[in-house]
C-alpha cells in the first residue's frame, strides 16, 4: 500500500510539474483602434499583476487608450485624504501618458468603500463609457478570479464583466440612444489578478515585451510616486544588507529616493523576466484572454473550421 501511494504521489507531482512548465501560447495585438483599461485605483495599471507592458504594446500597434480610474484613491499616500486624491490623479495622468495612453477618466467613488456602491450604478457608468469610446479591447482585473482581498478590486472586476456583457444589448439603458450612443460589443478582453492569494486565476496567453515596452512599464510603475517612491524602502533594504556586511554596488552614490526608484524598476524587470523565462522569451506578461467568440463556442468552432482567407 505504501509503495502504491508513493508511486501515485510521484506521478501526481510529475504531472503537476509538467503542467507548470507548459508554455502559454503567445498573443498578438488584434486589429482595432481603441482600448479601455478599467481598474479601481490610480496605480493598478502597472505592477506585477497588471498591464503596463501590454498597454505599451497596444499603443505601439496604433491603438488609442483610455484609463478608467474607478475610485478617488484618497487613502493611498501620506498627504491626507483630499490631497491624496489630487496628487494621485496627477501622477496617474503622468504615468499613463508615459505609457502612451490618451486620458484618465476618474469616476471618483470612495476609496475602499465600493462595497457600499450599488453595483448597477457602477455598471451603468461603465456601459456608458463602453458605448461612448467603443473599445475593441478592455483590460481589467479578473471578474471570476476570486481570492482578492481588496474589495475595490472585486467590485470593479464584477462591474466590468457585467458592463461588457450588457453594453451590446439595446435593452440595457435604452436612454443612451437619445445621446447618440449605440450598443457596442467588446470583441477582446484581457483579465489579470493576483495569483498569490489562492486558486481561481489561470492565465491562458503570454505577450512578449520588447526592450522599449519594458522601459516604459518599469518607469510608469514608479511614476505613481506618492505610493511607489518612498525613500524608506531603499533605506530599510540598505540597513538590512549592512547588518550582514553586504551592499548593492549599483545603488552606491544614490540617495534613498533615487535608490528606491532603481529598486522599483528592477522589480518590474524581475517579474517580466520571470514570465518571459516561463514562456520562452526575454520579457512577458500573462493574462486570461477572452477572444471574440469565446462566449459562443459553437460559432467559434464553426469559424475556425470553415473560415478561409480571401
Amino acid at each position: 500500500m505504501r509503495t502504491h501511494l508513493g508511486a501515485t504521489a510521484c506521478l501526481v507531482a510529475f504531472c503537476c510539474a509538467a503542467l507548470l512548465a507548459e508554455k502559454l501560447p503567445h498573443g498578438h495585438v488584434p486589429p482595432g483602434k481603441v482600448f479601455l483599461v478599467i481598474l479601481p485605483h490610480h496605480d493598478d495599471h502597472t505592477w506585477e499583476y497588471a498591464f503596463g507592458g501590454l498597454i505599451a504594446k497596444f499603443v505601439d500597434a496604433g491603438y488609442t487608450g483610455y484609463y478608467v480610474r474607478v475610485t478617488n484613491d484618497e487613502k493611498d499616500g501620506s498627504f491626507g485624504w483630499a490631497e491624496n486624491n489630487i496628487v494621485n490623479h496627477r501622477e496617474a495622468v503622468e504615468a499613463v501618458r508615459y505609457l502612451g495612453m490618451k486620458e484618465v477618466i476618474s469616476l471618483n467613488w470612495r476609496n475602499d468603500h465600493t462595497d457600499s456602491v450599488p453595483l448597477n450604478e457602477l455598471r451603468a457608468q461603465l456601459i456608458l463609457l463602453i458605448r461612448k469610446y467603443r473599445p475593441d479591447a478592455v483590460m481589467a482585473y479578473h471578474p471570476w478570479g476570486h481570492y482578492d482581498r481588496n474589495p475595490d478590486h472585486r467590485k470593479t472586476a464584477k462591474a466590468v464583466a457585467e458592463a461588457i456583457w450588457a453594453a451590446g444589448n439595446p435593452n440595457f439603458l435604452p436612454e443612451h440612444l437619445g445621446l447618440g450612443l449605440q450598443p457596442h460589443r467588446v470583441p477582446y478582453c484581457y483579465y489579470s489578478q493576483r495569483s498569490d492569494y489562492g486558486r481561481g486565476y489561470r492565465p491562458n496567453i503570454a505577450f512578449e515585451l520588447n526592450d522599449s515596452q519594458m522601459e516604459r512599464k518599469s518607469k510608469a510603475y514608479w511614476m505613481n510616486r506618492n505610493v511607489r517612491l518612498q525613500p524608506s524602502i531603499a533605506r530599510e533594504i540598505r540597513a538590512e544588507l549592512a547588518r550582514t556586511h553586504q551592499t548593492i554596488p549599483e545603488l552606491e552614490g544614490l540617495n534613498d529616493g533615487e535608490a528606491t526608484k532603481k529598486l522599483q524598476e528592477w522589480r518590474m524587470y524581475w517579474i517580466s523576466a520571470k514570465r518571459g523565462q516561463e514562456n520562452g522569451v526575454k520579457y512577458a506578461e500573462v493574462f486570461d484572454f477572452i477572444d471574440e467568440f469565446d462566449d459562443v463556442p459553437g460559432l467559434k468552432d464553426y469559424i475556425e473550421q470553415n473560415a478561409v482567407t480571401k
